[in-house]
């Protein structure tokens, strides 16, 4: 049965049974023995401890567990005998050699750092000049309007700072040994203690530390300034920005509906409601969930121009937010069903012949009468299309291609039965309506009427210019409408061109 001993190391509490007491006991005499004579024993000492401390944890399972004589022969392998890096001081300042290096640490280097000691960290990890690295933290900050501070910030606040000789020779990918700790405490204290040729090196280093940083303070200064005029501009924009679009949202608030649109149509009329409820509950949905975000980039607009802008109020805050998440919810619930109601499509097919009388022109043209009366409750929907074929034999054929949309392919068809679409011809005048009318609920903008005209070839045929907005084959050319057609090699051309056509061919 082993004896174990409590031991503080670096303000460390060990179990360490009495076998490996005695060779610690002995190996850190050895080594205070060999710094006898050097005026910053101590703080070699401290720092050899505080390593060995490092390493008995590092070697630990669990907290309570006792420390055993391998694990101390394991430290003094990492370590080193204390005969085989005695350092001799004239044979160190005189040699040449080059140290082993190991994998760096990522610290901060709070020796050499004027904000933090990132940059001067990132420095010995990556080898870079630290200077570079200070006028790329610096230039990045300006051209991404401060984000970058926010990334210095956080690795501020992520890296463990070098307090420690281990830790600062981790840093610079030095071995942590006897050697490597006694040189960087020598270091170290003849930096702040040593004074040659009557110059204070610690007084010229606090110096020229406190000059460079007189040019960061100003430099800071100037940073904050630009910052402080980005954030009134950008506040002047978005309170612009913000401010026109909140009083547009008012005007569609208030004005839809009562007025007309160039004075072609209502608005109600217009495709803008694909929700499948009353107009003006659509109006109000989308008006909630376009100027809450608005008002609040007019708020943050606000704040910026004003710094001691009161806030709206907590209960303000929570019904605005709920009106907005919920006007979000309906309108995406009816976006939905109204989806899933039109996921099928039908077409209905209706063909008329109309007899035509020999040599007589076929004029064709739109009727453009937006307002006709209308007296049943039926929906008008501007969504009519035109196409030209010939026609085999002598009569004109209107083809009427209903198309409608249903949550089933049965309900489509009746939907698309139900649409009513009508024509006049009168004198071999054709004059085709530019809308039809359904006697579903709401409006369906998917909902149309393709027109196929079936003209019998020998026939000479006028089209009005208005025939060509509603041409969807755009089969013909624009100066082919307002003027007389035949028909030859298998299109419609203008007579003129037909005549010289058959003038030319006959010559020859």
């Amino acid at each position: 049965m082993n004896k174990t001993i409590n031991i503080n190391l670096a303000n460390v509490f060990f179990h360490i049974d009495e076998d490996a007491f005695m060779k610690l006991d002995k190996y850190l005499k050895t080594i205070e023995s060999y710094l006898a004579n050097e005026e910053s024993r101590d703080e070699i000492l401290q720092d050899i401890e505080a390593r060995i401390a490092e390493l008995f944890t590092e070697s630990m399972a669990h907290q309570n567990q006792v420390i055993t004589i391998s694990q101390v022969d394991k430290m003094i392998s990492i370590m080193g005998e204390p005969e085989a890096y005695k350092i001799d001081d004239e044979e160190d300042s005189s040699s040449t050699f080059s140290r082993p290096r190991s994998a760096r640490k990522l610290y901060r280097d709070i020796d050499r750092n004027y904000v933090g000691g990132v940059s001067a960290g990132l420095n010995h990890y990556l080898g870079l000049n630290l200077l570079l690295i200070r006028f790329i933290w610096i230039i990045s900050a300006l051209s991404s309007f401060g984000a970058t501070v926010i990334i210095y910030a956080i690795l501020w606040a992520i890296i463990p700072p070098a307090r420690t000789t281990a830790q600062k020779l981790d840093m610079q990918g030095e071995p942590v040994n006897l050697s490597n700790i006694e040189r960087k405490v020598k270091e170290s204290y003849s930096k702040f203690a040593d004074k040659v040729g009557g110059i204070d090196y610690e007084k010229y280093e606090q110096q020229t530390k406190s000059g460079i940083a007189k040019f960061f303070d100003g430099l800071g200064e100037v940073l904050k300034a630009l910052g402080v005029f980005i954030s009134k501009f950008l506040g002047i924009i978005l309170l612009i920005i913000s401010g026109a679009l909140l009083v547009g949202l008012v005007i569609f608030l208030f004005s839809f509906g009562t007025i007309s649109l160039f004075d072609l149509a209502d608005f109600t009329k217009m495709d803008f409601f694909p929700l499948g409820v009353p107009y003006w509950i659509q109006v109000v949905l989308f008006f909630t969930a376009a100027a809450v975000p608005f008002f609040y980039l007019l708020i943050l607009s606000l704040k910026l121009l004003i710094s001691n802008l009161k806030s709206i109020g907590k209960i303000s805050h929570i019904t605005l937010t709920g009106l907005w998440i919920l006007s979000i919810i309906i309108i995406t619930t009816l976006g939905v069903k109204r989806q899933l109601e039109n996921s099928y499509g039908a077409i209905v097919d209706e063909m008329d012949s109309i007899e035509l009388k020999k040599l007589d022109t076929l004029r064709i043209s739109m009727n453009n009468d937006l307002f006709i009366n209308n007296e049943s409750n039926d929906s008008k929907i501007y969504n009519v299309s035109v196409n030209l074929k010939p026609s085999d034999n002598d009569e004109l054929k209107v083809k009427i291609s209903k198309r409608s949309y249903g949550p089933s392919q049965d309900k489509a068809r009746d939907k698309a039965k139900m649409i009513d679409y009508d024509y006049e011809f009168e004198n071999s005048n054709l004059l085709l309506n530019t809308y039809f009318q359904s006697n579903t609920e709401f409006f369906n903008k998917k909902e149309k009427v393709e027109l196929t005209l079936y003209i019998p070839k020998e026939h000479t045929i006028y089209l009005d210019e208005d025939v060509k907005f509603y041409n969807k084959v755009w089969n013909l050319n624009r100066s082919d409408f307002n003027t007389y057609l035949g028909y030859k090699d298998n299109t419609w051309k203008p007579l003129d061109s037909i005549i010289q056509i058959d003038s030319t061919s006959t010559q020859n």
